[in-house]
């Protein structure tokens, strides 16, 4: 249960972040939700267990455990979009 948590918040921060960033292709918005469950699945895998006494694997649910899920995908989807203003996901442009 605790991966389908980390999943769904994932996603749905991935979507959000692809509406009110207004993704202008279906690519971008996919991006968003990858990079949105890659960062919660991360975090709550890694991170919470040692951040916090909850572990979301093991099915001991804290409200800390859950922060530091969605902390993880907010930061994910932050760095996600610099790299994006950034032009680094553009093809055939030159990085200096």
């Amino acid at each position: 249960m605790g991966y389908l948590y980390m999943i769904l918040v994932g996603v749905v921060l991935g979507w959000q972040a692809a509406f009110v960033l207004r993704a202008e292709s279906t690519r971008d918005t996919t991006r968003f939700i990858g990079v949105g469950v890659a960062g919660s699945l991360v975090s709550g895998i890694l991170l919470t267990p040692t951040l916090s006494e909850g572990n979301l694997i093991s099915g001991t649910y804290t409200v800390d455990a859950l922060l530091i899920t969605m902390a993880g995908a907010v930061a994910a989807l932050a760095a996600c979009h610099l790299l994006h203003t950034r032009g680094f996901f553009e093809p055939g442009l030159e990085r200096r």
